[in-house]
């Protein structure tokens, strides 16, 4: 059968290449990028939009994945046909001593060529309302990593790990110096695929399998700064992408919220250059279980939120409005700082919020977690 390999460009080491500036400070991965397309310093807007479409052009030249219909346990596991993928863990968590945090734990894997294989990384960010502190960590890969197999249900990267097994549930560890999780993950509610058939259009025009855990029960420890917290209770949403997609230069907003009546509701929307929406698709998953999908939302940003350390600046405090469902939703962060920078990725906001709104006529609340990329502001 013959298989259509991406370009060199996807594929290419340069996407894990760290350059550092003349402080030391970790600089933007994305130059080692533009270094490959053989512009080392782009100088002028033009030419960041010339290296920005010969990028995009390169990108339409890759295969889609091949599509079937989604496959368990099997899909639970990486997948090495996708130059992309990512299983994503974000929750909110009350500690024995009555503390709300919120964490970030994320599994990256990026092929690197088709001889070395995947990079893994992994991300683990806490968010603590009370102190208005975000902290984050990052660790990397490089290939070969050895255990890892196509469809096993465990993920073992240094000192990230993620597992799943149908009688307990999702098992989450990362220990570094000044973060640590170990949590245990059980679906409250049915594994939700998104776009009907678990294929969503990301913003490059190709595929991408999409499907969540929007209400995992959470409990376990989290470490932050040396100090252990013990979780009492809390909700996790868990989120596993995979496909030949391209994430460099794609800009997008994601949206995930927790209803307290039970219900959930996925947002994606994705940008072009200029920032105009794009691509949209939204999921519903009522308490009861039944499933809505659709396209049309709004999503207006009050303000902007400036980056202290990193380039950013993120629209938050947002008004959606979903008609198909009758809904309108304010999601507000609980602060602001919950950006991450100088990484790997892409930079992104990552955030905790709240929710509040009407639906169908009632008042609704919950939480949510927001996802931001593509605001970065690159100095010419």
């Amino acid at each position: 059968m013959h298989r259509c390999k991406a370009p060199e460009i996807l594929r290419s080491e340069a996407y894990f290449r760290v350059r550092r500036n003349d402080e030391g400070r970790g600089k933007r991965r994305r130059w080692a990028f533009f270094n490959s397309l053989g512009n080392p310093h782009p100088k002028s807007l033009i030419h960041f939009l010339t290296a920005l479409l010969i990028c995009c052009t390169l990108c339409l030249c890759a295969c889609d994945i091949e599509k079937r219909p989604l496959e368990f346990p099997f899909d639970h596991g990486p997948h090495f046909n996708a130059v992309n993928e990512w299983w994503y863990f974000t929750g909110e968590v009350i500690t024995a001593q009555g503390k709300t945090l919120g964490f970030e734990f994320t599994i990256f894997k990026r092929l690197i060529s088709a001889k070395k294989g995947f990079a893994y990384l992994g991300h683990l960010a806490v968010s603590d309302p009370d102190t208005k502190q975000h902290a984050f960590v990052e660790k990397t890969t490089s290939p070969p990593v050895a255990g890892i197999e196509e469809g096993k249900t465990e993920i073992i990267v240094k000192n990230f790990s993620c597992q799943f097994a149908e009688a307990s549930g999702f098992h989450i560890k990362a220990e570094t110096d000044s973060l640590a999780i170990d949590a245990v993950l059980v679906p409250e509610s049915a594994l939700l695929p998104h776009g009907e058939d678990g294929l969503i259009t990301m913003g490059d025009g190709r595929s991408s399998y999409y499907y969540s855990f929007t209400s995992l029960a959470t409990t376990g420890t989290l470490t932050v700064n040396n100090t252990e917290y013990t979780i009492a209770s809390g909700r996790t949403w868990m989120d596993h992408q995979w496909g030949n997609y391209t994430v460099l230069g794609m800009k997008w907003d994601w949206f995930s919220l927790r209803l307290d009546d039970g219900s959930s509701l996925m947002l994606f929307q994705f940008r072009d250059i200029f920032d105009k929406p794009t691509i949209k698709n939204w999921t519903y998953q009522a308490a009861a279980g039944s499933v809505l999908y659709g396209a049309d939302f709004s999503a207006q940003a009050a303000r902007r939120y400036k980056e202290e350390k990193g380039r950013s600046i993120y629209p938050v405090d947002w008004t959606i409005e979903v008609p198909g469902l009758d809904a309108k939703f304010q999601v507000s962060p609980l602060f602001d700082e919950q950006s991450l920078y100088d990484v790997m990725t892409p930079d992104y906001w990552e955030g905790l919020c709240s929710v509040a709104g009407i639906m169908e006529g009632k008042a609704v609340h919950g939480a949510a977690y927001v996802e931001l990329t593509g605001y970065e502001k690159i100095n010419y």
